[in-house]
């Protein structure tokens, strides 16, 4: 293969491989570098490097749509891979939304989206730093084992160009460290995360994500069940940010579409607090989702809010979906790799900060639960009827401030009934990277039952 930045050129040369076929082509293209380190009591567990790179092709002809791809970068792989998805095309059945978009005007600059520094590394300095975040966490009180200490990082480099005039290529890099301690204590053992990422190794540091880790087992020791009833409930960042990466499939038109999104029919209406603003930005420099463009080479412009005040104010669609629902694209066409067609995909989901820490926060409560730990989550919330019912550790507010520690508790209620039920945001919203590239701050929910004992 040639140079990475060639990689329009290489574009160029599937498309005039297919120049003699009757119907439309895009070619994605795509080559990557990266790094997964895991430690384990002060030495390497494993060390891994890849660097996926290749080719998708979609062709369009007369309402039917192909797909084939290649890692043969070579101008046989592109020609072979090119007729590939001709072929497959002929074998679909037609569908009339299917479309390529048109060629773009031009691409947002996203300064900073590429950083030498995960390239220029030596393997040895992002090894050190999962080693030192693990000592950092085990000389930390009560904890008693990290069971993971881990770094990644990685460089992506796409090209998208079509026979409708598309032409488009991108650079951005990532870098991700985080530890998984457990903290002991009367024979009760706790888990609990910590996390940070950033555009390359300079941007981490273990310190903090240690102490994230630790305090956050260390808190839930001496947990035990709570009575059953009606609380105020504070969720914890971390759970909002996991919440909002499960919603976002809600909010695709495609889900949409096809009736299995809770949120189907409601454009316009007020299905959240309305202190609630959400909204989907491919363009914001801190988020990792952040690109000049979607996976199908549309520029990505200002952000699309799906939450204003409260009201749903609409969805994200591809070319696909947008073309099906008389629309414009919103770029959020996204594939996991050039070996998948594209589909609709949230890029970096922010919910607007609000205000005062959670200290602040917790005295305003005053009494009720404030929730750290959710398990379940995948198997007990239903993004198509809403109904939700989760297993919960967290800590009883008592006072104003944090209390006896809670376990073996489940929350109940309806998504839409959460969401309306926000009475306040707190200013301590915060990147997490685990559950896609979301911006979230912690919430205080009115009443919402809570089976303990």
């Amino acid at each position: 293969m040639r140079g990475p930045r060639e990689l329009p050129d290489l574009g160029m040369e599937a498309l005039a491989a297919g120049r003699r076929l009757p119907g439309e082509i895009e070619v994605f293209l795509e080559h990557s570098t990266t790094t997964s380190i895991k430690v384990f009591r002060g030495e390497p567990e494993s060390v891994a490097a890849a660097e996926p790179r290749g080719a998708g092709v979609r062709y369009l002809w007369e309402g039917r749509q192909g797909y084939a791809y290649t890692s043969d970068l070579s101008p046989e792989g592109l020609r072979q891979a090119v007729v590939a998805a001709a072929d497959n095309a002929a074998a679909t059945d037609p569908d009339p939304d299917h479309r390529l978009p048109q060629a773009q005007a031009g691409y947002s600059p996203v300064p900073g989206l590429f950083r030498s520094g995960v390239g220029a590394t030596p393997l040895d300095r992002k090894i050190a730093l999962a080693l030192e975040a693990e000592k950092l966490t085990l000389a930390l009180p009560d904890v008693r084992m990290v069971e993971e200490a881990a770094y990644g990082d990685g460089e992506r480099r796409v090209a998208v160009v079509s026979s409708r005039g598309i032409s488009a290529y991108a650079e951005q890099t990532f870098a991700y460290l985080y530890v998984s301690a457990h903290a002991e204590r009367e024979g009760q053992m706790e888990s609990g995360l910590g996390f940070m990422g950033g555009r390359e190794p300079a941007d981490l540091a273990p310190g903090p994500v240690a102490e994230e880790a630790a305090s956050r087992a260390r808190r839930l020791l001496g947990a035990g069940p709570c009575p059953s009833g009606g609380y105020r409930v504070v969720l914890d960042r971390q759970i909002v940010a996991a919440l909002l990466g499960m919603l976002a499939a809600a909010f695709q038109a495609d889900a949409v579409q096809k009736g299995r999104s809770l949120f189907a029919g409601r454009e316009g209406e007020a299905v959240a607090s309305p202190l609630l603003e959400l909204r989907d930005d491919g363009l914001h420099p801190a988020g990792l989702a952040t690109f000049p463009f979607d996976d199908e080479g549309v520029a990505r412009g200002g952000p699309t809010y799906l939450l204003k005040d409260g009201i749903l104010g609409g969805f994200l669609y591809d070319s696909r979906t947008a073309g099906k629902a008389g629309r414009a694209s919103t770029s959020n066409s996204s594939r996991p790799s050039y070996r998948s067609a594209p589909a609709v995909g949230a890029s970096n989901l922010l919910l607007s900060d609000g205000a005062g820490t959670m200290e602040e926060v917790l005295r305003r409560v005053g009494e009720g639960l404030y929730v750290t730990e959710v398990s379940g989550l995948h198997s007990g919330i239903n993004p198509v009827s809403g109904e939700v019912s989760v297993g919960i550790k967290g800590q009883l507010i008592h006072g104003g401030a944090p209390s006896r520690a809670v376990r073996e508790a489940t929350l109940a209620t309806d998504l839409l009934s959460l969401l309306r039920s926000v009475t306040e945001v707190a200013g301590d919203a915060q990147w997490d990277y685990l559950h896609g590239s979301v911006f979230a701050p912690s919430l205080v929910l009115a009443e919402i039952a809570v089976s303990g004992v």
